[in-house]
């Protein structure tokens, strides 16, 4: 018999500290999965095996990966900075391309790569999206195109040496445990720069965490040989899209801010990021510090940026597990207790 074949199956966690990683490794050790996390600083939960590495480590990356049937790459470089262009390259086009190299030379079964509803933004309005939308021709920005690029990767090695992959691409995530985007918007919020970008009208996707990370996990239960899932791509949202800014004015309210009403119109706006991003880029700019407002901002922000998760309920029976609700409420309270009320 097959000696791995008679072992219990490894999970392999990148990202495990991050946002949507972290839910993960919690979800396969509720369900009582064997997981390894690679990580560049310390986890602290003696349940799981850690390999403490660095993406940009291709020797590191093989050592992660050795010995385990499922990758979940979860880990990426997020900056809309025009200065950050290598890194991004760096982590999330030539770092993936040695995680999908680790994986078929380690004759790993299944590379579920977290990607983002990024990875087909070019600018343009897209309401209520599905996944016939084609990239597009031209980005606004560096990060979605690594992400385009980095899915490409991963869709093209399906059935390589075995190799069973599928991209999911995330809509908005939040909720209990977010370091980035809520705790920004506050920040925002508590220096009196906050202000909505558009007429309100424009509509984004969102997805609570714990819903995103089910998700995930899903996909790799429906990733068999000869599976409609392999080698797909996936939207993965939860409930009615809405205005961008409309949908965490409860939230900081609940949190005690008052929220203004203060607006700029899209044409502005985008006049404005054109040249921040411009003096950016300028050779005097030697701490790359990062525009104070994007093109991608702008444009996610104040047009429609929305999707339908369709397929993946189609292909996986994904549907959401926290309803709208419950994950405000979780959301409130977690950003309560880390300190983030007025």
């Amino acid at each position: 018999m097959n000696e791995k074949l008679s072992e219990p199956k490894i999970y392999l966690v990148t990202g495990a500290t991050g946002f949507l990683g972290n839910r993960i490794v919690k979800m396969l050790l509720e369900e009582g999965k064997k997981v390894r996390v690679f990580v560049r600083q310390d986890y602290h939960d003696e349940r799981v095996e850690v390999i403490k590495g660095d993406l940009t480590n291709g020797e590191s990356i093989n050592q992660a990966i050795k010995g385990v049937d499922v990758v979940f790459h979860t880990a990426s470089f997020i900056s809309w900075n025009p200065n950050d262009s290598d890194k991004l390259d760096q982590v999330n086009i030539k770092a993936n391309r040695d995680i999908i190299d680790a994986c078929i030379k380690n004759n790993v079964s299944k590379l579920i790569y977290t990607s983002s509803i990024d990875a087909i933004y070019g600018g343009k309005a897209i309401k209520d999206g599905d996944e016939s939308l084609p990239y597009p021709n031209k980005f606004i920005d560096h990060y979605s195109y690594t992400k385009a690029i980095a899915e490409q990767d991963v869709i093209s090695a399906n059935n390589s040496n075995g190799l069973m992959t599928c991209s999911l691409r995330t809509a908005g995530i939040y909720g209990p445990g977010d370091r980035t985007r809520l705790p920004s918007i506050i920040d925002v919020l508590r220096k009196g720069n906050y202000m909505q970008i558009g007429d309100g009208s424009a509509h984004f996707s969102h997805v609570y965490v714990d819903n995103c990370a089910h998700a995930h996990l899903l996909a790799e239960k429906a990733l068999t040989p000869e599976s409609k899932v392999c080698g797909q791509c996936y939207f993965i949202t939860d409930h009615e899209s809405g205005y961008f800014f409309d949908f965490f004015k409860p939230i900081l309210t609940s949190l005690e801010y008052n929220v203004p009403n203060r607006r700029i119109p899209y044409n502005l706006a985008m006049v404005i990021a054109y040249l921040s991003e411009f003096m950016a880029k300028l050779p005097w700019n030697k701490k790359s510090v990062q525009p104070m407002i994007t093109r991608y901002t702008v444009a996610s922000t104040a047009l429609d940026f929305s999707f339908t998760h369709d397929k993946a309920t189609r292909d996986f029976n994904y549907q959401p597990i926290v309803q709208l609700d419950i994950a405000i409420e979780e959301t409130i309270k977690d950003l309560r207790l880390r300190g983030y009320a007025k």
